[in-house]
């Protein structure tokens, strides 16, 4: 049931603002990756966290999670060198939001507890740049079905809002102060005409259905795969199709969230046909770059895209064993 609580949060306090020069990238990013398992268990590999060299691709440092949990989700949080990670536990159905911060040669530190453990699995997750609110998509054993949900770090109060079950696409991001809250959702997975499409919500609003006091952003129709808003909230990074089909490319372009219209054209991110993939995107701190990941997967690896968005230069970097299952949140830049 939709509801708003308090959960405890460890020590959270605004991080310092993180402005890199605007052609500078964050010089390392996260993400979740799945190694062969060790001794008896149940799956033969579990998913781990990796902090990857922005230059080179190449592992600066590892982290594990405790005992029977597998990373699900990764964020940045308030700066480049710090992040949040949902670990869940299986066999109790429980997911937990952990810390940690990297040095300056990309190494992480321990792993922390961020607030109190999440009833069910976090699929999604997402934070604002100045490290204040985070949202998540929860699934799995989570009491009333699916749930969205956004927690003030320093308050620890969280809302959340009931999520039909069929129709949710994810894509999560908010805006830098954590006042918005834009996602993806089919509304009527019934009506064989209804697309997907992009919508914004005050993250102040009550708890409730996902779409109560939501805003469908105009003039996306059924192109809309995933989306991220901009630091402002005025307008919203989009991947897209010309038509919902398979022959037409992938493209990354900026549109306006009041009406839809376009601001410009990024770049593209898959030709289209039997070479169709979709992949994750991930925004940098300073609203500056786009990771785009899991394009044109292959044995055992898939490609990171790093995009500058205002020139639109890309680098390609190859990632071993990359997890890019289910809502795809699992890098963070």
């Amino acid at each position: 049931m939709a509801g708003t609580t308090s959960m405890a949060t460890a020590g959270i306090t605004k991080p310092a603002a993180s402005t890199p020069e605007p052609d500078s990238a964050p010089p390392f990013f996260a993400g979740i990756v799945s190694e062969p398992a060790s001794g008896p268990v149940t799956h033969p590999f579990r998913d781990i966290v990796k902090i990857f060299s922005s230059a080179t691709g190449t592992p600066a440092g590892t982290l594990r999670a405790s005992g029977s949990q597998n990373f699900s989700a990764v964020s940045r949080l308030g700066d480049d060198r710090s992040f949040v990670a949902a670990a869940f536990n299986r066999r109790a159905c429980v997911s937990h939001l952990l810390k940690f911060t990297i040095d300056p040669a990309g190494r992480p530190s321990a792993l922390t507890r961020l607030a109190a453990p999440v009833r069910g699995q976090i699929e999604e997750l997402t934070t604002s740049a100045d490290g204040t609110t985070l949202a998540v998509k929860v699934s799995g054993c989570a009491p009333g079905g699916p749930q969205t949900a956004v927690t003030d770090l320093a308050t620890g109060q969280t809302t959340r809002w009931d999520t039909p079950a069929r129709a949710f696409d994810a894509s999560l991001s908010l805006t830098a102060d954590g006042s918005v809250l834009g996602f993806v959702l089919n509304p009527d997975v019934n009506d064989p005409n209804a697309t997907d499409q992009a919508w914004i919500k005050p993250t102040d609003a009550p708890a409730g259905p996902l779409l109560s006091h939501a805003r469908q952003v105009p003039g996306l129709g059924a192109s809309a795969e995933r989306t991220v808003l901009s630091p402002d909230g005025k307008q919203l990074w989009i991947e897209a199709q010309k038509t919902p089909n398979s022959t037409s490319p992938v493209t990354l372009s900026l549109v306006t969230t009041r009406t839809g219209a376009l601001v410009k054209k990024i770049t593209r991110l898959s030709p289209g046909g039997k070479d169709l993939t979709f992949a994750g995107l991930a925004l940098d701190n300073a609203g500056q770059h786009m990771l785009a990941y899991g394009g044109h997967p292959g044995p055992g690896h898939a490609d990171a895209e790093e995009i500058g968005l205002r020139s639109g230069q890309t680098l390609t970097l190859p990632i071993t064993n990359p997890v890019i299952e289910g809502a795809l949140t699992t890098f963070a830049w």
